[in-house]
C-alpha cells in the first residue's frame, strides 16, 4: 500500500483522491506542496493548503461502530444485556486495529500512509477555534509557531 492524500472540495475544484506508492512520488503532483514533505517522509504540513498545523485520527468506519452497538442494543434484553459488553469490547478492539491518518485544520485533507515522524498531536479543539475565529478566539493557548510537527498532547 502507497500513500493516499484525499483532498476536499473547495470554492474552485472538486474533490481529488492522489495515490502514490511512495511519499515523493505523490509530491511530484502539480499544485502540492512538496516541500513540506519531512526528510523521512513525515508531514511538517498540509501538502495540500501548505498550513502547518495537523492532527492524528484513527480511520474508523462509524456506520460500522455504529451498526455494531445498534445489534447489542437490539439483543440486549434477550443476552441480559452481556451483547452491550460484547459491543463495547469489539469496538474498542476495531478502533485499535484501525489506521491513522493525519489531516488538516485548514483545508480538511486527509493524508494516509506517511511516515509517523514527525508525530502530529489528537484533535486540539483550541487550535480549531483559534483558526477558524482568529482574534475573535479569546480561550485557549496561543498558536504553535513551527505548526504541530512533533507537539505535545493536547491537554483536554
Amino acid at each position: 500500500m502507497g500513500v493516499v492524500l484525499e483532498i476536499p472540495a473547495g470554492a474552485d475544484r472538486g474533490p481529488r483522491r492522489l495515490e502514490a506508492g511512495t511519499a515523493e512520488e505523490l509530491v511530484r503532483g502539480p499544485g502540492l506542496h512538496g516541500e513540506l514533505l519531512g526528510p523521512e517522509g513525515g508531514l511538517l504540513g498540509c501538502l495540500a493548503c501548505g498550513h502547518r498545523e495537523l492532527y492524528t485520527q484513527r480511520v474508523f468506519p462509524r456506520a460500522l461502530g455504529i451498526a455494531v452497538v445498534a445489534v447489542a442494543a437490539v439483543l440486549a434484553p434477550f443476552t441480559w444485556y452481556l451483547s452491550l459488553v460484547g459491543a463495547a469490547l469489539l469496538d474498542a478492539l476495531l478502533y485499535l486495529v484501525a489506521p491513522t491518518q493525519t489531516a488538516c485544520y485548514v483545508c480538511g485533507a486527509r493524508h494516509r500512509g506517511f511516515r509517523p515522524r514527525p508525530r502530529h498531536p489528537r484533535f486540539d479543539l483550541t487550535i480549531a477555534e483559534r483558526l477558524r475565529y482568529g482574534e475573535r478566539a479569546v480561550m485557549g493557548s496561543p498558536m504553535r509557531p513551527g505548526g504541530t510537527a512533533d507537539a505535545p498532547e493536547p491537554e483536554h
